[in-house]
């Protein structure tokens, strides 16, 4: 972001508080509804007296100002991924834990793209907050602090479109990232059939919490992404039918229409409070779309320039 640009921002925000530190207990999975600044939601107001917090579509948004001695965020490195075939969904000659909703196993064509090759992290989605393009988190939102680097949580899907948009990107398909995250032979994880450990991907045990992105060289992708497996589960572009491959698109699949029946959507990746079975590539989840949750991030595509 431009000088002028961050004045701008800044005074679209002057009613607003400090950069907000986040809580322990936003570490467990409390969304707070005293800090209301500017760009807050309609207030804490749930349809099910039983929701839990990060369920609550109206909780409010916490507070945001320029830092007071801001770093410019480092630009999305990305990776290429190449037109061509890859195995999507699991077969049990290379897992032994397939889910009912991840088979058959089937062959997928796509035309080349790119993807982000780590999670967004705080200091990049606050660039858009300030730029007036997002609305800030719900919870954990200390992008001018300790958590600059880690990836950006308690976002909701429209949150995440949002980003993308600002970027000028776009949110991945359910495939490019399944392609991204395994390649063309279809590995158990990114890093291929070796076992989950700490030192792979941050999951369920490790840290208990999210970690700067992209410290775990040892998890990259075959295609140099990293973070495919654990910190944050990732919004992609699909709406989740649980069926869906069974007569799956043989190109560029795009997921299946929303209809009174379908109306959540796909999340990709095990996040640090996900067990070692959802760190595995093809492992698919669904999720409402207006959740907010701590485990729950996202990362951004772009489709390849035709040569």
């Amino acid at each position: 972001m431009t000088s002028s640009h961050r004045l701008i921002a800044i005074s679209v925000f002057t009613t607003l508080g400090a950069c907000r530190l986040a809580g322990p207990d936003e570490l467990v999975g409390g969304v707070p509804h005293a800090a209301v600044g500017g760009d807050a939601g309609a207030g804490p107001v749930a349809t099910n007296p039983n929701a839990a917090p990060e369920e609550v579509p109206t909780a409010p948004r916490l507070q945001t100002v320029a830092c007071a001695d801001p770093l410019a965020p480092e630009p999305s490195r990305m990776v290429d991924v190449p037109a061509g075939a890859f195995a999507m969904g699991c077969s049990p000659d290379v897992d032994q834990d397939c889910k009912a909703d991840e088979k058959p196993g089937h062959t997928v064509m796509l035309g080349a793209f790119r993807l982000e090759a780590t999670e967004v992290t705080q200091a990049q989605y606050h660039d858009c907050v300030l730029a007036g393009a997002c609305l800030a988190p719900t919870c954990d939102w200390d992008p001018c602090g300790a958590r600059a680097q880690h990836p950006v949580v308690c976002i909701n899907r429209v949150d995440a479109l949002a980003y993308c948009t600002y970027a000028s990107k776009r949110l991945p398909t359910e495939a490019e990232w399944e392609k991204t995250a395994r390649g063309e032979g279809g590995g158990k994880f990114p890093w291929g059939g070796d076992a989950v450990d700490c030192a792979h991907a941050n999951l369920a045990g490790c840290v208990g919490g999210t970690e700067p992105v992209g410290i775990h060289p040892s998890g990259a992708s075959p295609y140099g992404a990293l973070d495919m497996a654990g910190n944050v589960v990732e919004w992609v572009s699909d709406v989740y039918d649980p069926a869906y491959y069974g007569a799956p698109q043989a190109a560029d699949p795009a997921g299946p229409q929303p209809t009174a029946a379908l109306g959540s959507y796909v999340g990709r990746g095990g996040g640090w409070n996900s067990t070692e079975i959802w760190q595995r590539a093809s492992a698919r989840d669904d999720y409402e779309g207006t959740y907010f949750k701590k485990t729950f991030g996202v990362r951004c595509a772009v489709s390849a320039p035709v040569p």
